[in-house]
């Protein structure tokens, strides 16, 4: 078993450490899952970094942070959920504006 003050987190049994002696980081997570992202993120290379199970050995995929992930449903066209047209704002005015400068000659 590892030594406990390896691991202050009650709820993030897995550690993960990487980077040189002077600027180490350290990571911990709860499920294997939260650490496959960030490797995968990050890519970091399995060679350089060191993992820790506070049990021991790794487990496998823990099922209480697994989730059904659903596709995302298409948007409309104007991305609005009603059905009531968007008005279109005018981008050139060519009314009567204001202007606060003078007109170069």
């Amino acid at each position: 078993m590892i030594e406990t003050s390896l691991f202050p987190y009650e709820n993030h049994p897995y550690r993960l450490e990487f980077g040189e002696k002077k600027e180490k980081t350290i990571c911990f997570f709860s499920c294997e899952e939260h650490l496959q992202k960030y490797l995968n993120r990050y890519k970091l290379d399995k060679r350089t970094i060191k993992i820790d199970y506070r049990d021991g050995e790794p487990t496998d995929a823990s099922k209480k942070c697994k989730r059904s992930v659903e596709q995302k449903s298409k948007p409309k066209s104007d991305g609005s959920p009603s059905t009531v047209p968007k008005r279109k704002p005018k981008l050139d005015t060519t009314g009567n504006t204001t202007r606060n400068s003078k007109r170069k000659k």
